[in-house]
């Protein structure tokens, strides 16, 4: 098969004294509609051959579509190269085919986990602290002193001090 002649040629001279993976690499070559792409794009992930992977996989999902290896093979592949929401359109299809197929499951919350923005950390000027709050407020500053008990709070819901100073300030007004 074409496909596997530019493979051969860069593969890990552990992939081709390995007996398992030249029995599926031979098998594909005498029958490239067989499903043995799955296990051979796993051996292909095992040497960083990512590309190749997903090329064997696309390849073979066009002759069994619903093969759950080949699906989660790619998914990985995918992963691999953080081409998240490939990766995630792969494990998806395979979550409609079976609902609780646990690896799908498991590679879902990885890229699902990836997929989510980043939360900005919440950060607070070191100098702000209830005893800024409090000299702001002597000093008559309650507009000031008002920003630094509601940022302390953001960060701290439970902060007691900050709770009492910021009610102290609204009572205030």
């Amino acid at each position: 098969m074409k496909l596997f002649g530019s493979i051969r040629k860069k593969m890990h001279p552990d992939l081709l004294n390995n007996s398992i993976f030249l029995r599926y690499y031979n098998t594909w070559q005498a029958d490239p509609h067989s499903i043995v792409f799955a296990p051979i794009a796993e051996y292909l992930q095992l040497y960083g051959m990512f590309d190749d992977a997903i090329r064997i996989c696309e390849a073979g999902l066009k002759n069994h579509p619903r093969l759950i290896s080949g699906r989660l093979a790619l998914a990985k592949a995918y992963m691999r190269k953080k081409e998240w929401p490939k990766a995630e359109g792969e494990l998806r299809f395979v979550l409609k085919i079976i609902p609780n197929q646990e690896k799908a499951l498991e590679f879902l919350k990885t890229v699902e986990r990836e997929l989510l923005p980043a939360e900005p950390e919440k950060k607070t000027a070191t100098w702000e602290t209830v005893t800024m709050a409090k000299i702001y407020a002597m000093q008559g500053h309650t507009h000031r002193a008002r920003e630094v008990y509601k940022n302390i709070l953001n960060l701290d819901p439970s902060n007691e001090e900050a709770v009492q100073g910021l009610e102290h300030l609204e009572g205030e007004v």
